[in-house]
């Protein structure tokens, strides 16, 4: 057997800890600002579809730049795009500072203008993230495939939802001393990233994007079976997203309305991210679950109990382990997209693109369907909706693998005569 010459070197973990850092500071800032956020807008007079709008505005600006970067910046220096995204985001956040603290200072007929500044920001600093998470998530798996490729990953969504697990409790927290502080946190975040960003080394050009992907993906799955799995996780991450959005906007509200308090909601959010988190690294670690339907299949089903908790939880414990479900579900279903979508690809910033742009789409129809049917129909309308999506999107998944696997092995008794 001769070795094969295309393998690329793997690089020592050490070269790449800036990268990891960068990931943890973002997401620890975005989950600062964001856990806060429903009760800044409340707490400056805006009303519930104000909290949807302005999760689903930061996201809708995160799908239009993705479009845009996919199209015309794909060739770009990953260094150089992770930088310019973490300056804008930077002067975002700033703006967030001045229009909240602007918002507090003044009468309460003239808050509206600075619950939308507050809402343009959110949406400007949505936007700069096109050019950051997928030419992260590039730099960070650039010439990496398989096994290497899911440990590689394991570091990066460890990194990441490491600082997703903080944030909460921390923003939460923040939000009760003032609304101020979170926005202030998010912006000292958002520097720290970009130090790291400038000491870390750039990776040499990619690939082309031409260039053919591998036909063999691992363990002797052809990149038919490739597809099938990437549809199926494409389907759970859209839900997963979905439901998080909602979880993350209305539900806040709601968890404040049964009683319960802001640093409360904090360590609820606290839980989901710890469970994300656990069930991203166990994803990473081990190689168990690669091109088998069952744990996609469960992980959606996760999200439909999770849900059914929050619709019917009154307490405490209840709402809590809905948390812990949902977490798990979560991690496994972006894991899993994240996988599939970059093996076997050779242009890594745009198959990272698809997966923000799976995301975003999510985070769309969750926040501004969820705000929309929390004023308009009833404080559970947007539960129901989800629950609908979460349904779909099973009968989904599971007719794309009937049908794939008939496919396949059709195709198969074909090509033996």
């Amino acid at each position: 057997m001769t070795e094969d010459t295309n393998q690329p070197a793997i690089a020592p973990v050490g070269r790449a800890w800036p990268l990891y850092g960068a990931a943890f500071c973002t997401a620890l800032s975005l989950s600062v600002c964001w856990t806060a956020m429903p009760f800044v807008l409340s707490g400056i007079g805006g009303t519930e579809a104000h909290v949807g709008y302005a999760v689903a505005l930061n996201s809708l600006s995160y799908l239009g730049a993705l479009i845009l970067t996919g199209s015309l910046l794909g060739h770009m220096d990953t260094k150089r795009a992770t930088r310019l995204a973490t300056v804008v985001s930077l002067a975002a956040a700033v703006a967030m500072v001045f229009a909240v603290h602007g918002g507090g200072r003044s009468e309460a007929g003239s808050r509206l203008a600075w619950i939308w500044a507050i809402i343009a920001a959110g949406g400007l600093g949505g936007a700069a993230m096109a050019l950051y998470w997928p030419f992260l998530m590039s730099w960070v798996s650039a010439r990496f495939e398989g096994l290497e490729l899911n440990r590689r990953f394991w570091r990066y969504n460890g990194s990441w939802s490491g600082g997703g697990l903080i944030g909460p409790v921390v923003g939460a927290w923040l939000v009760e001393v003032n609304p101020l502080w979170p926005m202030v946190a998010s912006v000292v975040c958002f520097g720290l990233a970009l130090v790291l960003l400038t000491i870390a080394k750039s990776n040499p050009s990619p690939a082309p994007a031409t260039e053919a992907p591998d036909k063999r993906i691992e363990n002797g799955h052809d990149v038919r079976m490739l597809a099938d799995y990437r549809w199926m996780s494409r389907i759970a991450l859209f839900c997963s997203w979905g439901c998080q959005a909602i979880a993350r906007s209305q539900f806040a509200l709601l968890f404040v309305a049964l009683g319960y308090t802001e640093a409360q909601f904090g360590l609820y959010y606290g839980a989901f991210a710890l469970c994300n988190f656990l069930a991203l690294v166990g994803a990473g670690r081990w190689a168990f679950w690669h091109f088998r339907p069952g744990p996609i299949i469960t992980a959606q089903a996760l999200l439909l109990i999770a849900l059914l908790m929050m619709v019917f939880g009154r307490t405490l414990p209840v709402f809590f382990l809905s948390a812990i479900v949902l977490g798990l579900g979560f991690g496994f279903a972006y894991s899993s997209h994240l996988y599939y979508g970059a093996s076997g690809s050779r242009n890594r910033s745009a198959r990272m693109a698809i997966h923000e742009t799976v995301i975003s789409l999510g985070i769309t129809t969750g926040a501004g369907a969820g705000g929309y049917l929390a004023k308009n129909v009833g404080a559970y309308a947007p539960y129901w909706f989800a629950i609908g999506m979460v349904c779909l999107g099973l009968a989904a998944q599971m007719t794309i693998h009937l049908v794939s696997r008939i496919m396949v092995a059709r195709h198969r008794r074909i090509a033996r005569f």
